[in-house]
This record gives structure tokens, sequence and C-alpha cells, in this order.
């Protein structure tokens, strides 16, 4: 009995799910993006389109009503080929503005959701931290049993203690402080962006060295024999646990985003007392640290989640692998060849 399950559920269930709805929205990058590519690659024509009939062929034979003229394949072919790129174009313009939408509201979402979480300390008086700090070690203890739950809360822990930090410096010297933060933020985007498109190249080359694609059939079944399922499933291992880290570049990039937009319309409103905007950057920094120190224990009743497993298990793999081609190096050589490792963490 198969299950047909939907990419945007998969995904969701992946990477945050209904525990993390109102810390980081409804996180649809990854469905997003596949859709994206579909298009690019050429979707919109599996999709079929328009036939379309040059008015150049189109001739006047002395009545009234125009008639065909000779058919020519080859420009019928250009005309479809060009209408359905048409098409496409238009459907890619359409799923960004569908995606900047919805990328928005879902700002907007978590801007309001973390103003309700931080006004909970905000407005309490000031003997309510120790309070506000169990709750929320309570909360992240929840969150971090969910699938890369540490690795979520990790990262939304690292924005609001940088956004926390950002507000005092700015109390301090206003906008002046922007002239050391924002070098800064863009510096640590730039480094996160390589970062990703490293992983997401590294997967691309491992999911190639599994499966074979670029071989012929009779070459890539002749490859897999000598490997033995051992070590094919040994590749096949890494290239899923690679796969998986490289999703997860993409979706914690659009993360860090997210939450630094919702920090700077909460932490800046200009609606709002600074008194409160004060508390509301202490608040944020208690969170932060809370959250950026999450780990899982021995004492926690749910171990890793399944796709966590798969990449540290990949990791560990790829670490084996690399340590045997640096001895094998040695040997033959006497010195270690320079070269990239294939293990990733996170």
């Amino acid at each position: 009995m198969y299950i047909l399950v939907d990419a945007s559920e998969m995904f969701g269930r992946m990477f945050s799910g209904e525990s993390f709805q109102d810390w980081v929205g409804d996180n649809t990058i990854l469905t997003d993006i596949i859709r994206l590519a579909e298009l690019h690659l050429g979707g919109s024509s599996a999709e079929g389109g328009f036939t379309m009939v040059d008015s150049s062929r189109l001739i006047d034979d002395g009545d009234s009503e125009l008639s065909y003229g000779p058919f020519d394949g080859d420009q019928y072919r250009r005309d479809i080929k060009q209408r359905n790129e048409e098409i496409r174009d238009f459907k890619i313009f359409e799923l960004q503005e569908e995606m900047a939408k919805k990328r928005e509201q879902r700002i907007s979402f978590v801007a309001e959701k973390l103003a309700d979480k931080l006004d909970v300390f905000a407005k309490e008086s000031k003997k309510s931290e120790r309070k506000f700090r169990i709750a929320m070690e309570r909360e992240a203890e929840h969150l971090k049993l969910e699938s890369f739950g540490v690795h979520i809360l990790n990262t939304i822990g690292d924005v609001y203690k940088a956004k926390a930090t950002e507000h005092g410096w700015y109390r301090a010297f206003g906008v002046l402080s922007t002239a050391y933060y924002y070098p800064q933020e863009k510096y640590a985007s730039a480094k996160d962006t390589a970062k990703t498109v490293w992983n997401l190249l590294d997967a691309q080359k491992a999911i190639r060295e599994a499966r074979l694609d670029d071989l012929d059939l009779a070459d890539a079944e002749r490859i897999k024999a000598e490997r033995g399922p051992e070590e094919q499933q040994f590749v096949e291992t890494i290239a899923a646990g690679k796969m998986l880290m490289a999703c997860w570049g993409l979706v914690r990039k659009d993360l860090i985003g997210i939450i630094k937009e919702a920090c700077n319309i909460v932490l800046y409103d200009e609606r709002v007392p600074y008194s409160i905007l004060e508390r509301r950057a202490r608040a944020a920094m208690i969170i932060g640290e809370i959250f950026s120190n999450a780990h899982r224990d021995a004492n926690d009743h749910v171990t890793e989640g399944l796709f966590e497993k798969i990449v540290s298990d990949s990791y560990e793999l790829a670490k084996q692998r690399d340590e045997k081609v640096r001895d094998s190096d040695v040997e033959s050589n006497g010195a270690p060849e320079s070269r990239s490792s294939s293990a990733m963490a996170f």
C-alpha cells in the first residue's frame, strides 16, 4: 500500500511543522523553490501550451474570408515554442509575486506573534523575569523534540540575541550604530550564502555519485556491482544526508531573513513607548540565550528525528571515508594529499 504525501506537507514536517508556526510562520520555501525550478525547466510545456497560427501564413484568396497558406512545420514549432516560453515567463512572474506576497504576510504574522510573546515580559513587572525565563525554557524543551527542532531553536536564538544586542547599540549610539552592525550583517549573510551554495553543489555531486546518472545503464550497473550492496548503501546514505543538509541550509537562510524582519518590526515600532521597546529587547535576549543553548541530552524521552539521524549518519560515514582516503595516501605517497573534506556538519 502506497501513501502519497504532498511535498509541502513533507517539508513542513521535516523543517518545523505546526509546533514552530508561531515562531517562524508557514515554511513553504522548499516547495516554492521546487515549483519555480519546474517552471524554469519547462514545466509549462508539460501543462500544455496554446496552439498558435501565425497571421503571416493567412492569405486572401479573393473572397471575403481568409484561408490558410501552405503549412510551415518549422515555423509552427517555433511559434509554439515562443508561445510556451511566454506562458512560462508569465507563470514564473506570477509565482514570484505570490512568493513575495506570502513572505510579507508571513513576516507580519511572525512579528505579531513575537510582539505578543515579548509583551508578556515587557508589560509585566521587572520581577517577572524568572517566571518568563522558566516559561521559555519549557517551550524550548518542547520544541527541541521536533524534527530539526534543536537547529531551528539555535537559529532563532542566534537571531534574537543579535537583534537585541543591535537594539542596545542603537539606543546608545543611534544611527551611528549601523556603521558597525551593517557590515557585520552583510558579511554574515554573504558567508551563509556561500555555505548554502557549497552544500547544494556538494549534494549534487554526492547524488550523481550514488545514482550514476551520467553513465550508460550498463556502466552504472557494472560500477554498482563492483561496489557491492554495502558500499552502494554507504554512498547513498552519504548522498541522502548531504541532500538534507542542503535543504536545511536553504530553510535556515529563509528563517534568518524572516526572523530578522519580524524583529525589526517589533523592536523599532514607533507606535510603542520606548520603555516597552527596551523591555522587548531584554525579553528577546532572554529567549535568544535559552534557544541558542538548546540541545538534546540523555534525559530526552525522544531521540533525534529520522531526518537528523540520516544527516548525522551521513556525516560519520563521510568522515570515515575521508580518513580511509588519507590513510591510503599516507601509505602510497608518504604524505596525505590536500583535498577538500566530503564530510559536513550543521
